[in-house]
């Protein structure tokens, strides 16, 4: 996808398997209170001084030497050596002691961390997230349906014939190819490797993409949390290439689904960060929509408009009542998701987005007429009245 000049879509392969019972199974999963991870067989306890070597194409190569003390996950056991993840392995010999978990724990662990993926059924996601409390459009002329229990494990899914086409989520528990929210970078690499795309030029890296055979993976990097992936994208290139241009074109009835996915998408975030979610407001949402609309026609980018009015003045002129205000505009980014991200990772917008000094928040977006579709303007007002 592009984000102003280039934003970067993406899509992914998973893993599903059968449902588990919340009532059965804890989340996460705990052994001796360290999480029990997905694909993890047991643990190996360091008892002696020894070596932990990396896999580089089939030769062993020094990693580090690790003390009594320490203890790693087990992924595999192959040969003489226990596999730790990432190409590491160590020796099976005197100087560790291997244990496994209980079959319960291996059971839970591996159905806790079922997830979608691209191709599977709507039947899937039914089972797994339930009916569909909200549905909006997108940009390339399909639906798509918001999940989320009170806006915790929040997920918004898109549907080719009756299958996933896309897929994007907050929720925690979710795992791509052994990849999951809350890992570094680090640890992303050394699942899936140092090919990919990143936004550009940008620094700190805010998105980094792998384009797959059938997919683009993008995992969006929180530039203010050590660099840990935020949330995870997944499309199919069949869905984007119903819009090949990725802008979408101009339509009062995207606009508003934006809108709606952008509210959404604030209200995720909050919870993620342990705030109280906001309420939405017409009149804050007109304001905020006026704005948009005024920046595309008259194209400029700007929170003082072309007479000088401030985001404070605007709120007045509309009608609206306020102790505490803000504003966030973003521009160019493709859809909601980018625009979100990106706005989360610029500081200023970032405290707006997660304040305990606001209540309500109003949503505008607006397409700018282009040659290749049209560029949204987005405008979102916080206030507490």
């Amino acid at each position: 996808m592009k984000k102003l000049s280039i934003l970067i879509l993406l899509l992914f392969s998973l893993s599903v398997a059968p449902m588990i019972s919340s009532a059965t199974c804890p989340t996460p999963v705990l052994w001796d209170g360290v999480e029990l991870k997905s694909g993890q067989i047991g643990r190996v306890l360091i008892q002696k001084p020894t070596t932990i070597y990396k896999n580089v194409q089939g030769t062993f190569e020094l990693s580090r030497t690790v003390q009594p003390g320490e203890n790693f996950r087990v992924y595999a056991n192959k040969s003489t050596y226990y596999h730790l993840g990432g190409g590491l392995v160590i020796k099976d010999d005197a100087s560790i002691l291997y244990q496994t978990p209980s079959k319960n724990k291996l059971t839970c662990a591996k159905n806790a961390s079922t997830s979608l993926t691209i191709g599977d059924s709507v039947i899937s996601v039914t089972s797994k997230l339930g009916t569909v409390p909200k549905k909006v459009n997108n940009e390339f002329g399909t639906s798509t349906s918001i999940y989320h229990q009170n806006y915790q494990n929040f997920y918004a899914i898109s549907l080719l014939n009756n299958k996933i086409a896309s897929l994007y989520t907050k929720d925690k528990q979710y795992q791509v190819n052994g990849v999951a929210i809350s890992n570094t970078v680090s640890q992303l690499e050394n699942r899936l490797g140092t090919n990919y795309e990143t936004t550009g030029n940008t620094y700190p890296v805010e998105i980094i993409t792998y384009q797959l055979p059938k997919y683009e993976a993008n995992f969006f990097i929180d530039v203010h949390n050590d660099n840990k992936i935020s949330a995870i994208l997944l499309v199919d290139y069949q869905l984007m290439n119903k819009n090949p241009n990725l802008y979408p074109k101009k339509s009062t009835s995207l606009e508003a689904s934006y809108e709606t996915l952008l509210f959404e998408l604030i209200n995720a975030e909050r919870k993620v960060q342990g705030v109280p979610v906001l309420q939405n407001a017409t009149k804050v949402a007109t304001v905020a929509r006026k704005h948009s609309v005024d920046m595309g026609t008259n194209e400029y980018f700007s929170h003082d408009n072309l007479q000088g009015q401030s985001p404070f003045d605007r709120l007045a002129i509309g009608g609206v009542p306020f102790r505490n205000a803000g504003e966030n505009i973003a521009t160019g980014y493709t859809n909601a998701y980018f625009a979100h991200e990106a706005l989360m990772n610029s500081l200023g917008h970032r405290k707006n987005i997660v304040s305990t000094a606001y209540t309500h928040v109003g949503v505008g977006v607006f397409f700018a007429k282009w040659t290749y579709g049209s560029i949204p303007y987005y405008t979102e007002n916080f206030i507490k009245p």
